[in-house]
């Protein structure tokens, strides 16, 4: 269990019928809550372990429109206005705040694809991202050691603490009325004429016109269970928490080998860069030519690691009744070790960077599975082929900061409305052709 993890007190009594289930108690799934509850639609939100435990609670926490691509910065830029807003509509902190954010590079040939992105991207949309010169860089930032051809800076992004945020938002749609259960797994989704008609979890039936799924590197098992086909991978990503340390940028920084953002407590989140670890299970053979593309542009990226982890996949991957106990109640919280060695080597890139982190010491390390997709956009849509369903998922290790924007575009299909953003590109009938 995450140390520092906000509690939720889970409510008690589940109701035989409400209009709304959201599956899922992370980020997406505590906003798209927030966001019901504020418009006075019975909603509940149902969570196997603990609100936040998962990738919600174990990312970097950056709140960022900076190298967004185009077909998913929208959905960042609504997701900041929203953020804005966060903490009096919960009435709890999530710990938002603007503090910046930084890619320093390392070429000159990478900050001319940054300037590309900024005149193509940034600038039409008012994104006050710049380019910074060498010089402007070590002005920002004093006393580096590392020769950087200069960085993509923008003012505007900020963070949020992922141990408060996820939390905070549950425990605000719970004070507008909001029912939120945890330790409740849902086991399935029940239809009727092939229209949703319900719930079923380890604590009973829960009739519903709506069931949202949230449920991260869980999405293609609820998906298998409905016959639907979401391609999906996990990968592994490694934290470390450091003990507070006076005198280093208060900024969300992430070069090409190591990250780093101040947290509220005055520690740091640390994690080495574009590296993250997958292991071998069914679904990467089985999905191997979905990712193939991504797998050869980002081949030196990612670890792959073979070992029992296929063989646990295979088992957690066969089907399920609904009557009997699940991979969903075997497995609460999502969880292992971290890469050490990644670690430590992020650590040690950043110390060499930025000598002011030479005595940083670690307070607590982590990891948490992203769920990938083939072209790393999510999928936030209403499923054609069982009426009633809305998926969020897939978001490819980038979901905490435009959570709140995919909170309030749930809100609007499941009500009818108008999205607040295009969701042409986060369609799931792009990936579910049966």
């Amino acid at each position: 269990m995450l140390k520092g993890l906000l509690p939720v007190a889970s409510n008690t009594e589940l109701p035989k019928q409400t209009e709304v289930v959201i599956i899922g108690g992370g980020i997406i799934g505590a906003c798209a809550a927030l966001m019901l509850a504020e418009k006075g639609i019975p909603v509940c939100l149902i969570e196997k372990g603990e609100i936040g435990a998962e990738q919600s609670g174990r990312n970097w926490g950056w709140v960022r429109k900076m190298g967004r691509v185009e077909a998913d910065i929208d959905l960042s830029i609504l997701s900041e206005r929203i953020w804005e807003t966060l903490d009096i509509r919960a009435g709890y902190k999530t710990g938002y705040r603007k503090n910046g954010g930084i890619y320093p590079c390392d070429t000159r040939a990478e900050l001319d694809e940054w300037a590309k992105w900024k005149r193509d991207v940034a600038e039409p949309r008012g994104v006050d991202s710049i380019i910074l010169t060498k010089a402007q860089l070590e002005a920002l930032l004093p006393g580096g050691k590392r020769d950087f051809a200069g960085g993509l800076y923008t003012k505007s992004d900020g963070c949020a603490e992922p141990l408060w945020a996820a939390p905070a938002i549950a425990k605000g749609a719970q004070g507008k009325g909001a029912k939120v259960f945890t330790n409740c797994a849902a086991r399935g989704i029940e239809t009727s004429g092939g229209v949703v008609s319900g719930v079923v979890t380890e604590k009973g039936r829960v009739g519903c016109k709506s069931v949202v799924l949230a449920t991260g590197a869980w999405t293609r098992l609820m998906c298998k269970h409905l016959r639907l086909d979401f391609p999906q991978l996990r990968l592994l990503a490694s934290v470390m928490q450091t003990k507070p340390l006076d005198g280093a940028p208060d900024i969300c920084l992430g070069a090409s080998d190591f990250s780093f953002r101040k947290r509220a407590d005055g520690g740091y989140t640390v994690a080495r860069r574009n590296a993250n670890t997958t292991f071998l299970t069914p679904d990467h053979f089985r999905y191997f030519l979905h990712f193939l593309p991504t797998l050869h542009e980002k081949r030196k990226l990612v670890q792959v690691r073979g070992g029992l982890s296929f063989f646990k996949a295979w088992r957690d991957g066969m089907d399920w009744s609904e009557d009997q106990k699940t991979v969903f109640e075997r497995t609460r919280i999502l969880e292992h070790a971290p890469a050490g060695k990644t670690l430590a080597s992020g650590v040690a890139n950043l110390k060499a960077a930025y000598p002011v982190f030479e005595n940083l010491e670690p307070e607590q390390t982590w990891a948490g599975f992203i769920e990938g997709t083939p072209d790393a956009l999510p999928a936030i849509s209403p499923v054609k082929r069982v009426p009633g369903l809305v998926i969020a998922s897939g978001f490819s290790g980038q979901g905490f900061g435009p959570g709140p924007g995919a909170g309030q575009v749930i809100a609007d299909i499941v009500t009818g409305a108008t999205p607040s953003v295009d969701i042409s590109n986060y369609t799931f009938d792009r990936f579910d052709t049966a």
